[in-house]
């Protein structure tokens, strides 16, 4: 597939996929997300590929959903009687579910400034780093309109309700130092250094078992709210037989025994 708003390429054991609509600050389409997915879905496919990487071309992330492809288009779709469906049939509806159910590991790698679904896209990621120049900025009351893609479970989940709460309110721009204080992203570096690093991690989780990662995201997902602690040891418990009889186990006793590295890139006889 040939792409027209992202670009997709592979790096070592990761899949990078960028943004690419600089000239409009790379302003969220249903196209875009419809080949963001198809790029994941080649990355899956693909059991050379470990990790997917999300970043942005340009000085900016993404400035929100397009005002004129989508948000004017809707309006005008609702004054005449006629609903625009193109976000749905984008699959944004479920892009939640969809991330989650990747059994690869995502990391989000902002670059610039995240409005709107430009922050909320990237919530069910498993891993969010920034650069120095970005901010993130919960823009949709500054629209007359309310968080989407689950944020407004999402969001306070990972900051808490009071900052979820101010942030949401105000729609102000939200530094890399306050975003990183709050536990929403895991590191801030250079601007120069960010896809390298976010290439990193996504080399140092391709040394892990992937049957491993898919179980364990799962559990802490399902798990998360879930006050029932013998039902929370219970699905662990069933996690671990599955895990036990995978040869990426036995890989990792005869490895430590034998002191060396495992290798689960390739099942041993």
């Amino acid at each position: 597939m040939s792409y027209e708003q992202i670009l997709f390429e592979k790096r070592g054991k990761v899949g990078l996929i960028t943004l690419n609509r600089p000239e409009r600050l790379n302003a969220w389409t249903p196209k875009m997300m419809v080949e963001m997915r198809h790029a994941m879905d080649d990355c899956v496919a693909d059991p050379a590929v470990a990790a997917i990487v999300v970043t942005g071309a340009g000085r900016a992330f993404c400035a929100g959903a397009d005002v004129g492809d989508v948000f004017k288009k809707r309006a005008d779709s609702e004054g005449s009687g006629s609903r625009d469906t193109a976000a749905e049939d984008s699959g944004s509806a479920n892009w939640v579910e969809y991330l989650r159910s990747l059994p690869k590991p995502t990391i989000a790698a902002v670059n610039g400034t995240a409005v709107g679904i430009g922050v909320t896209q990237i919530l069910p990621m498993d891993i969010r780093i920034v650069s120095e120049n970005a901010k993130f900025g919960m823009f949709f009351v500054k629209m007359g309109l309310v968080p989407e893609l689950a944020s407004s479970a999402l969001l306070p989940q990972m900051v808490g309700t009071a900052r979820a709460i101010e942030w949401c309110l105000t729609g102000r721009m939200i530094p890399p130092e306050e975003l990183r204080e709050s536990g929403l992203v895991s590191e801030v570096v250079p601007a120069d250094r960010l896809i390298d690093r976010a290439i990193e991690i996504g080399e140092l989780l391709a040394k892990n078992p992937a049957p491993a990662i898919a179980s364990v995201r799962s559990l802490l997902v399902a798990n998360v709210h879930n006050d029932n602690v013998a039902a929370v040891m219970r699905s662990e418990g069933e996690a671990l037989q599955r895990a036990y009889a995978t040869w990426e186990h036995k890989e990792a006793i005869a490895a430590f025994m034998e002191k060396r590295e495992p290798d689960f890139s390739t099942k041993r006889a």
